[in-house]
């Protein structure tokens, strides 16, 4: 996405881009939000694509930006049930990372209430990382990142370290919404490991920051290509 020289303009809609996944020609367009209680700027990224000559949404991505530091923080995404199995969730965070070089915000961040497994994992594809990597022994907030030997099979296998954080991770609505199944051995193949904070426990935030640019680039350079027009 190009570069801007007022990001904080009141208009609502401040680009569309044409994309596409597979069968769907899409509509790509970065949207200001409400700012957040401490005033950071919000924006979100949206796909939508024309169903019989209707509008439809597929997925977006919401971040924060902080012009005074020249930082992004990473909030969320979701891609819409019927659409998942596109890439969209990648080109969402291809594109992200790509306005944020674009605008010289070199410094990006994930927020550290985002609790989606498999997004924490797609953020570690694009180079994002704890600073300290001995965290992965000595937390016991670890899921070990799966899929099945079967390709087909779309579920996203989640191996945790802990009982007591499973047993917690169970309740929350990102198990029952998100395609997710917990296993108990390692019959599967491995992806990544990554660290999701435990919940109602006190222990200290994890800090995934953007480490690797040349991987991001890379990254970034290889998703956009796919679904340009």
């Amino acid at each position: 996405m190009k570069s801007f020289t007022n990001l904080n303009t009141n208009e609502k809609i401040i680009i569309n881009e044409r994309l596409f996944s597979k069968e769907y020609n899409e509509i790509l367009s970065l949207k200001r939000a409400k700012e957040d209680i401490f005033g950071y700027p919000k924006y979100y990224l949206t796909i939508d694509t024309f169903i019989d000559n209707n509008l439809v949404h597929q997925g977006y991505l919401y971040f924060y930006m902080d012009f005074y530091n020249k930082t992004s923080y990473f909030i969320g995404l979701k891609v819409e049930e019927a659409y998942r199995g596109l890439n969209i969730a990648s080109l969402l965070i291809a594109s992200y990372i790509n306005f944020c070089f674009n605008n010289n915000f070199k410094y990006l961040k994930m927020y550290h209430k985002q609790k989606k497994p498999f997004i924490t994992y797609l953020l570690k594809k694009y180079g994002f990382e704890v600073l300290d990597l001995s965290l992965y022994e000595k937390r016991n907030d670890v899921i070990t990142i799966c899929r099945d030997f079967d390709f087909e099979n779309k579920e996203k296998l989640l191996l945790f370290k802990d009982s007591k954080h499973e047993e917690d991770f169970l309740k929350t609505n990102i198990f029952t919404t998100d395609n997710y199944r917990i296993i108990h051995d390692e019959e599967a193949v491995y992806l990544d490991r990554i660290i999701l904070p435990l919940q109602n426990i006190n222990v200290n935030p994890i800090d995934y920051n953007l480490v690797n640019y040349r991987l991001a680039n890379k990254e970034v350079k290889k998703v956009l290509k796919k679904h340009r027009l």
